[in-house]
């Protein structure tokens, strides 16, 4: 928990907490909550119609009730920390749902309707237990936030490619070994979390994504990086460390919207040749590695400008 808050105070003092989750949630919170939000499914279900905001957390329901299928109209809902293992089909009639907060529950995998909401803008899936980011998703071409940090995820869809309007997602604190080579196909995204999986590797695609802005990779079992890393022009945080990574490729410094660049507790010995080519970078974070002082002196002579932490 220390680890991640310093991360989150890390990023957002640089301002490099990228804004894709945080403007859409502003802008949907803000329209929602001119709507009564209900806090009972029997109570909203004499209104149906003009229910447009369910909040049932932490009321130890073992299954989305069935009967929520009848608040058509129905664009919010929060059903964080219950017990829900199954969630309804009849989840599929709720057609302007915009977001959803199933959380902290012990979900396993969703119904094939849940795929058909295609207005869903947000959804947080968080602590649960998903095994996959399945081929569903890739039906669901108007979302844009995607959290299913903390699961017991081994695998990705490749038709993760077709999730088109993708901005942020968040795999972190899951059970990653391999990519797949499609998930730099993702056009809109701008964050991808993927901190404390086993990922041994990295597809060169993955580095091609043309709007990626932040990329967490730090507690993994890397221990290279493809030479295409050079060609993300974009990024602007990449987080690497508690690696295993002893080298870096050349093609690093021309990485020419970088501006952090975290490779602490790794095995390295030295850094590329041109490192002062990195010219917007305000903070590299080195400690835990094997630099020798004259190496050390070599890096802050590059980079005059930058905060390095040894």
């Amino acid at each position: 928990m220390k680890i991640k808050l310093f991360y989150s105070f890390l990023l957002a003092g640089l301002g490099l907490l990228t804004p894709a989750f945080a403007q859409t949630k502003q802008t949907a919170t803000e329209e929602l909550a001119q709507e009564k939000t209900y806090y009972n499914v029997q109570e909203a279900l004499q209104q149906k119609g003009e229910v447009y905001n369910l909040n049932i957390r932490q009321q130890s329901y073992y299954q989305l009730p069935a009967e929520v299928g009848a608040l058509v109209n129905l664009r919010f809902i929060n059903a964080m920390k219950n017990k829900i293992a199954d969630v309804s089909p009849e989840v599929g009639k709720l057609q302007q749902l915009r977001e959803v907060i199933f959380r902290e529950n012990e979900i396993r995998e969703l119904p094939a309707a849940f795929y058909t909401l295609r207005n869903l803008q947000q959804a947080d899936l968080s602590h649960n237990h998903f095994a996959e980011v399945s081929a569903g998703f890739g039906k669901m071409r108007q979302l844009q936030v995607l959290h299913l940090h903390e699961n017991k995820i081994r695998t990705i869809s490749p038709a993760i490619k077709k999730m088109q309007r993708l901005e942020s997602l968040n795999l972190s604190y899951n059970h990653l070994e391999m990519l797949p080579t499609e998930i730099g196909k993702v056009k809109k995204l701008k964050e991808l979390a993927l901190s404390q999986n086993q990922l041994r590797e990295l597809p060169a695609t993955l580095f091609k994504a043309k709007e990626l802005k932040s990329l967490a990779l730090d507690f993994n079992q890397l221990t290279v990086l493809p030479q295409e890393v050079g060609q993300s022009r974009s990024l602007q945080s990449l987080l690497l460390g508690h690696n295993q990574i002893k080298s870096l490729p050349e093609e690093l410094v021309r990485m020419e919207s970088l501006e952090l660049l975290d490779l602490s507790f790794n095995k390295l010995t030295s850094l590329p040749a041109n490192l002062g080519q990195l010219k917007k970078l305000r903070t590299l974070l080195l400690a835990g590695n094997n630099f020798s002082p004259t190496e050390k002196e070599r890096i802050q002579k590059l980079l005059p400008q930058t905060f390095i932490q040894f």
